[in-house]
């Protein structure tokens, strides 16, 4: 006798689930988003995770603030089982004009918790370092104390960081003396010893690119953003660093004789074979 093969019966539970699994879920506040005009479509909305301010809006201070923190200000989820979310990327932008109009577009307050994807990841961190970045390297470096209450010290240390190390294509490079400042201003003192955290640096190493010059990147390694600041700061003004002529930081011939040398009394220059003393 010839076996038959039969599939178990579908149950109507099973079905359901099936069904519900191909149906997309109804995204309404996406679709007030859109109808709005405040979002383009919904693959805008799951690419850019945010709406932005028009282009053609005029914004007073300090939301005008090249930082996209004010560019950006509303985080929007992807459509979650509980559906689409909104939420401030920073509590204090509930003053942003922009923030302003959407809330009362869709009649309803944004919260100030964020809008966290499906695993529990929001913006709201990286808005506090894209706040200090965007604007202390650029040359806004007291507009960034003035609103120091969108980002952390840690941030702006590590801006500052950021600023001695990198180039800026507008020429407005931050400056030791500006680096200072902020330094004053945050209450952060120098070291005792502020070249022994240069040793803490990690050993010059020479790279090429495929233009195939040597360059010497300064590398800080773990160290805290307020050790690492002034160490940069200390380097650049006594010549153990200097900028190439991309912009970004290096070690000089004196830095990696000073470093190779440790914190000695006197070391060798390479350069010129003679004694020098330590700093």
């Amino acid at each position: 006798m010839q076996t038959v093969e039969t599939q178990p019966p579908t149950t109507q539970a099973s079905h359901i689930e099936a069904v519900s699994a191909e149906t997309p879920r109804k995204d309404e506040l996406g679709e007030r988003l859109i109808a709005a005009g405040l979002e383009h479509n919904e693959f805008l909305l799951d690419l850019n995770r945010s709406l932005s301010v028009p282009h053609d809006w005029k914004l007073p201070a300090p939301w005008n603030l090249p930082s996209r923190l004010f560019r950006f200000p509303i985080e929007v989820s992807e459509n979650l089982e509980g559906g689409r979310r909104i939420g401030l990327i920073h509590p204090g932008l509930v003053d942003h004009p922009y923030v302003q109009h959407v809330s009362q577009v869709l009649g309803m307050d944004i919260p100030a918790e964020g809008a966290p994807n499906r695993h529990g990841y929001s913006k709201q961190a990286l808005g506090l370092w894209w706040h200090a970045v965007d604007l202390i390297p650029s040359g806004y470096w007291r507009e960034a104390l003035d609103t120091r209450h969108f980002t952390t010290d840690a941030d702006i240390l590590r801006a500052v960081c950021f600023g001695l190390e990198c180039g800026r294509e507008n020429g407005r490079n931050l400056t030791t003396s500006q680096a200072r400042q902020i330094f004053q201003e945050l209450g952060v003192v120098c070291p005792a010893d502020p070249y022994a955290n240069l040793y803490e640096f990690m050993r010059p190493s020479a790279v090429r690119g495929d233009d195939k010059v040597e360059r010497w990147p300064v590398n800080a390694g773990r160290a805290k953003a307020d050790v690492t600041a002034w160490a940069m700061v200390v380097g650049i003004e006594t010549g153990w660093f200097a900028k190439d002529r991309s912009g970004h930081l290096e070690w000089t011939r004196l830095g990696r004789d000073r470093h190779q040398a440790g914190p000695a009394t006197t070391f060798i220059e390479q350069s010129s074979g003679q004694g020098a003393f330590a700093f």
